[in-house]
């Protein structure tokens, strides 16, 4: 069984999906399909997708969203972003105009990677290094959620708070 169909065939309206199970699923889908080794606990999946999806259909407004406890888990939910914002972007920087922008950060600077992040290329990573100084640069075990998910997340804290 399938668990989305397209509410539309306009390409700008959000895919419903048949209840908060099968969205969860999706993201961590997403997630596996990912470059590199990138990888995405239920748990953050979860709380993510219930943060960010309303009912797909009108309902009773006392339970509007997937994150009240009376809500009803088979509800069809859709994701509250605006699909488009996954279109091809306008505008894409190239590396200098990127280091540019790195050059007028004017604060202190913490840099956190995880082992499983998004794949970023050793120059590209080396070049906003030097370029942006930063105070702390840590590589943590992780993916890239890493900030949310259970099993790191207090390590991400414990190097934020100690900034």
């Amino acid at each position: 069984a399938s668990s989305s169909s397209s509410s539309s065939s306009s390409s700008s309206r959000a895919k419903i999906y048949e209840n908060v199970d099968a969205a969860i699923e999706a993201r961590l889908d997403t997630a596996r399909r990912m470059p590199g080794d990138q990888y995405l606990s239920a748990e953050a999946a979860r709380d993510m997708v219930l943060r960010a999806t309303v009912p797909a259909t009108p309902t009773d407004p006392s339970t509007s969203s997937p994150t009240d406890p009376s809500f009803d888990p088979s509800t069809p939910v859709a994701f509250r972003h605006d699909p488009r914002l996954q279109w091809p972007s306008l505008q894409y920087y190239t590396r200098e105009q990127v280091e540019s922008f790195y050059r007028r950060v004017a604060h202190p600077v913490c840099l956190l990677t995880a082992e499983d992040g998004w794949p970023v290329d050793a120059r590209a990573e080396e070049a906003a290094r030097e370029v942006l100084r930063p105070d702390c640069a840590e590589r943590l075990k992780g993916s890239h959620h890493f900030h949310a998910d259970p099993d790191t997340v207090g390590e991400v804290v414990e190097r934020v708070r100690k900034f």
